[in-house]
C-alpha cells in the first residue's frame, strides 16, 4: 500500500516535466542547425520532439498529442492540411470503429461473462489448482483476442479471484492470490497479439505497412505470426506461475465448482441482444478469415486447393474487405431489433458513441505523422543514420534491435503509443540499411505489445496492481521473465517464418 502514493508522485512528476519539455525540444531542434534536411523535414523533426516527448511522459492525453502533432504540421508548414490530416480517413480506422462496437455489445448484454462462466464451469475445470488456472489464463487469453485487454482483465479478474474465494485452502496462500492476478493480467495482453484486432499495436503496425509501404497483410497471415506466439508465451506462463504446493487442496475442487456454476445460473436465459451479438461476430470472424483460409489451401498440393484465384476469395477480398466487415458488424448491431414492437435494438447510437474515440485518435495522428515522416524526406535521413551507427545490419540484427527497443520503450510509455512511434521509425531505419522492412516492422509491432515490468506499463498490468495482491517487485521479476522469453520468441517465430513468407 506503500508504493502507491509513490508511484502517483513519480507519475506526475513525469507528466510535469514532460509538459515543459516537449516544448523546449520543440524549440530547440528549431533553432539548431540540422544539415542534409529539407525545411520541412527539420520543422517535422522538431514536432516529432515533442510529440514523442508527451506520449512517454503523458503529459497530455495521449489523443490529444495525436491531434496536436498534425496540427502543428500544418501551422509551421511541414504539409498541406489535405494531406497531414488523410490518414484519419484510413480504411483501418473504421475497423477499430467496427470492432470496438462489436466489444461494446459484448460487455452490454455479458455475453463475454456468459462465454466465461460456461467454461468455467464445467467439472472437470475445477478439479484441481492446476486445471483452475490454466482454464482461467487460456480463457483470458482467447477472449484477449477479440476484445479490449483491459475490458477482458477486469472482467476476468473478479470472477477469478471469485472461484479462488470458493477454494478456501488456495485463496489464504498470498502466492497463489498474487500469480493468479498476473497470470490474468499478462494473459490479457498476450491474447492481443493473437489476431489483428486483439490489441490497437496490431492495426497500428498494419496500418503503417500498408500506408507507408504498400503491403496488405491478411487476417491469416497476421494470425500465422500471432498464434504461435500466444501458445509459447502461455506455455511459458502456465508453467511459470502455476500453484505450487497445493496437492492437499485438490478434493476442495468442489466448492469452487459450485461457485462457479451458480455464477452462471444467475445470467438466467440468453436474450435477444446476445444472440445477435454472437451471430455478428461469428459472420465478422467468418468473413475475416474465409479468404486467407483459401489462399493456404495454395500450398497443401492438394488436389482440392483453390486459392485466392477462387471465386469465393476473390469476391470477399473484392467487395468486404476487412475493413469493411468491421464496420458492417457495428452497423449491424445497430439495426438488429432485440424488440421491434418497442423500437429497441441491439446498441443504441449513445452507446456506440461511447467506443474508445481516444485510441482511434491516436492510431490516425499516428499514421499522417509517420506519413510525413516519409514524404519530408526526415524518415530517409533517420535510416542512414542507424545505418551509419549500426554499420549496415542485416536483417536479423535489425530485427533484434528493434525488438529490444520496443520492449525498452513499451516499458515507459503505453503499447499504443510505443507502437506508433517506433514502427515508422523502423521502417525508415529498415529502407536505410536496405533490408526488408515489411518483417522488421511487424517484429517492433509485436514486440511493442511486451513491457510488463510496472503497473504503467500495460492497462492489464495497472488493473493487476490495483487489487492489491500484486506487489510491485512480484510485477518486475514475473514481467522481466515474460519480456526475456517474448524477445526470443518473436525473434525465433520471424526466423522460421519470414523466409516462408518471402520476408527474407
Amino acid at each position: 500500500m506503500t508504493d502507491e502514493p509513490a508511484a502517483d508522485t513519480h507519475t506526475a512528476v513525469r507528466h510535469r516535466v514532460g509538459f515543459f519539455l516537449g516544448p523546449a525540444l520543440l524549440a530547440l531542434v528549431l533553432a539548431l542547425p540540422v544539415p542534409g534536411l529539407t525545411p520541412e523535414a527539420h520543422r517535422l523533426a522538431a514536432v516529432m520532439a515533442l510529440v514523442i516527448t508527451f506520449w512517454v511522459t503523458e503529459a497530455i492525453p495521449l489523443a490529444a498529442t495525436a491531434l496536436l502533432g498534425p496540427a502543428l504540421c500544418v501551422l509551421l508548414g511541414v504539409g498541406e492540411d489535405t494531406k497531414v490530416f488523410a490518414p484519419f480517413a484510413s480504411p483501418i480506422t473504421f475497423l477499430f470503429i467496427g470492432t470496438f462496437m462489436i466489444a461494446t455489445a459484448m460487455q452490454k448484454y455479458g455475453l463475454d461473462r456468459r462465454i466465461a462462466l460456461a467454461l468455467l464451469s464445467m467439472p472437470a475445470v475445477a478439479r484441481t489448482p492446476g486445471r483452475l488456472f490454466a482454464t482461467l489464463g487460456l480463457l483470458t487469453a482467447a477472449l484477449s483476442m477479440w476484445m479490449s485487454n483491459v475490458a477482458t482483465t477486469a472482467m476476468m479478474l473478479p470472477i477469478a479471484l471469485g472461484a479462488l474465494g470458493a477454494w478456501p485452502q488456495l485463496g489464504a496462500q498470498r502466492e497463489v492470490r498474487s500469480s493468479l492476478v498476473l497470470l490474468i493480467a499478462f494473459a490479457a495482453s498476450v491474447g492481443g497479439l493473437g489476431t489483428p484486432v486483439g490489441t490497437p499495436p496490431n492495426l497500428i503496425g498494419l496500418g503503417a505497412v500498408r500506408e507507408l509501404l504498400g503491403v496488405q497483410i491478411s487476417f491469416t497471415q497476421w494470425m500465422t505470426l500471432g498464434l504461435p506466439l500466444v501458445i509459447v508465451q502461455m506455455s511459458f506462463l502456465l508453467w511459470w506461475l502455476r500453484p505450487a504446493g497445493t496437492r492437499e487442496v485438490h478434493a476442495s475442487g468442489s466448492a469452487a465448482h459450485a461457485e462457479l456454476a451458480a455464477r452462471r445460473l444467475a445470467l438466467g436465459p440468453r436474450s435477444a441482444g446476445e444472440n445477435n451479438t454472437i451471430t455478428v461476430f461469428a459472420a465478422a470472424i467468418a468473413l475475416w478469415m474465409i479468404p486467407g483460409l483459401l489462399d493456404l489451401t495454395t500450398g497443401l498440393g492438394s488436389a482440392t486447393a483453390v486459392g485466392s484465384s477462387h471465386p469465393v476469395s476473390q469476391f470477399i477480398t473484392t467487395y468486404f474487405p476487412e475493413e469493411t466487415v468491421g464496420l458492417l458488424a457495428g452497423i449491424a448491431l445497430l439495426i438488429l431489433p432485440v424488440s421491434w414492437r418497442e423500437g429497441r435494438f441491439t446498441l443504441t447510437w449513445s452507446e456506440a458513441v461511447k467506443i474508445d474515440w481516444g485510441t482511434i485518435l491516436i492510431f490516425a495522428g499516428g499514421m499522417a505523422l509517420g506519413r510525413q515522416l516519409f514524404d519530408t524526406g526526415l524518415a530517409r535521413a533517420l535510416g542512414s543514420s542507424a545505418v551509419h551507427l549500426l554499420g549496415q545490419p542485416s536483417l536479423w540484427t535489425l530485427i533484434a534491435v528493434s525488438i529490444i527497443l520496443s520492449i525498452i520503450v513499451s516499458e515507459a510509455a503505453s503499447n499504443t503509443a510505443s507502437a506508433t512511434v517506433m514502427v515508422p521509425v523502423m521502417i525508415a531505419v529498415a529502407q536505410g540499411a536496405h533490408v526488408n522492412p515489411v518483417p522488421v516492422a511487424l517484429a517492433t509491432c509485436l514486440a511493442c505489445s511486451f513491457g510488463f515490468l510496472l503497473p504503467v506499463s500495460t492497462g492489464p498490468n495497472a488493473l493487476a496492481y490495483g487489487t492489491r495482491q500484486v506487489a510491485i517487485p512480484e510485477m518486475i521479476k514475473h514481467g522481466f521473465a515474460l519480456d526475456v522469453v517474448g524477445a526470443v520468441t518473436i525473434f525465433l517465430i520471424f526466423r522460421l517464418i519470414a523466409p516462408v513468407m518471402g520476408w527474407s
